[in-house]
């Protein structure tokens, strides 16, 4: 049997958006108070993507955070897996909008669906790259931004669909 690669987590890189919808903003679009959301979720605030940021700018700058933490170049990559339900588009993938954004020529990406689960499918399947010899340095995402339609705000009580944060981790 082969020896196989020991694997680790060496740098995790995160990123919100700046802008944060709270509690009591949310008081002022529906039929709710502050109290009734945190006693239900345990929610505050939440970050909320702009119009016109693409589900790759959120992942390309927590590539950024990861990388800078790891004291790594975008081009020292192996390759990059985006776990999303929210790519940008069909093709192509997030991953490669993701690499050509963080400018790491000669390395490649793919994308996996998945919503809940979908930053352990990318944490194993980067792990099995380097854990049989096939990458050294992979680097795995979780990215999905979730976007409601305007009429959830005219009609529900309760925003803790809002819980997912918009957020990107590396």
């Amino acid at each position: 049997m082969t020896e196989r690669a020991r694997v680790k987590i060496s740098a995790l890189g995160a990123y919100v958006p700046p802008r944060v919808l709270t509690n009591k903003d949310f008081e002022k679009m529906v039929e709710t108070t502050d109290e009734w959301i945190l006693s239900r979720t345990g929610i505050r605030e939440r970050h909320v993507v702009d119009k016109g940021v693409a589900t790759s700018d959120l992942a390309t700058e927590a590539a950024r955070n990861a990388l800078a933490q790891r004291g790594l170049a975008a081009s020292d990559l192996d390759a990059i897996v985006v776990a999303t339900v929210t790519p940008d588009m069909v093709f192509p993938s997030t991953a490669c909008l993701v690499q050509h954004k963080l400018g790491a020529e000669g390395v490649w990406g793919f994308d996996l669906s998945a919503a809940c689960s979908a930053f352990l499918y990318a944490l194993q399947t980067g792990a099995q790259f380097v854990a049989t010899g096939a990458h050294k340095k992979v680097l795995p995402f979780l990215i999905t931004p979730i976007a409601l339609p305007a009429s959830f705000l005219a009609t529900a009580r309760g925003p803790s669909f809002w819980s997912r944060p918009k957020m990107a981790w590396a």
